[in-house]
C-alpha cells in the first residue's frame, strides 16, 4: 500500500499490486571438442493494477488553479485538464498489466583454436499482452540473429 506519506497528496492512499513469475530452463553441451551449442528458454507470467484509487479530499472538477492557488492555464491551456481530479481518480481503469512473455536463445560456437572462436546465437521473444495498458496491445513477436567472433588473452 502506497500511503500519502509516501505519494501524492495528504488526500490520497493507493494500493498497488504486481506479480512475476518466470519459469527458466537452460542446457548446454559439447558433442565435440571444438563445438559448443547452448539452449535457454523462460517463460513469464506477469499482473500488475492498482487498487481503488480515489483523492477523497479532492471531489468534482476541481483544477490545478485551484490546488496550487495560480491560473496555471497561463503556462499551458492543457494544464487544467491534466491536473483534473476527475482524471487522477480514473487511474485505477487503465492500470491492468496482464502479459505472458516466451523468451529463448539457440547458440553455437566453435573455438577456431586455444584463443580466437566464432559463433551465433539465435533469439526469439513472443510477448502476448492480454490486457491494453496506457500504450495500447503491446503484444509482439522478435527475432534476431547475432554472429560474433572472441578472442581470448
Amino acid at each position: 500500500m502506497i500511503t500519502s506519506s509516501q505519494f501524492g497528496s495528504e488526500h490520497s492512499d493507493m494500493d498497488y499490486e504486481t506479480e512475476a513469475h518466470t519459469f527458466m530452463l537452460g542446457a548446454a553441451v559439447e558433442p565435440m571438442q571444438k563445438i559448443r551449442l547452448s539452449a535457454n528458454a523462460s517463460y513469464t507470467l506477469g499482473t500488475g493494477s492498482l487498487g481503488e484509487v480515489y483523492f477523497s479530499g479532492l471531489t468534482g472538477n476541481l483544477t490545478s488553479d485551484l490546488k496550487l492557488n495560480y491560473n496555471v492555464s497561463t503556462l499551458n491551456p492543457n494544464m487544467v485538464t491534466l491536473y483534473n481530479t476527475y482524471y487522477v481518480n480514473q487511474m485505477e481503469n487503465y492500470s491492468d498489466l496482464d502479459f505472458a512473455q516466451l523468451d529463448i536463445t539457440l547458440g553455437a560456437s566453435y573455438s577456431i583454436n586455444k584463443n580466437v572462436g566464432v559463433g551465433v546465437n539465435y533469439y526469439y521473444t513472443d510477448l502476448n499482452d492480454d490486457e491494453e495498458y496506457v500504450y495500447g496491445d503491446q503484444s509482439s513477436t522478435l527475432q534476431s540473429l547475432m554472429g560474433y567472433l572472441s578472442y581470448s588473452f
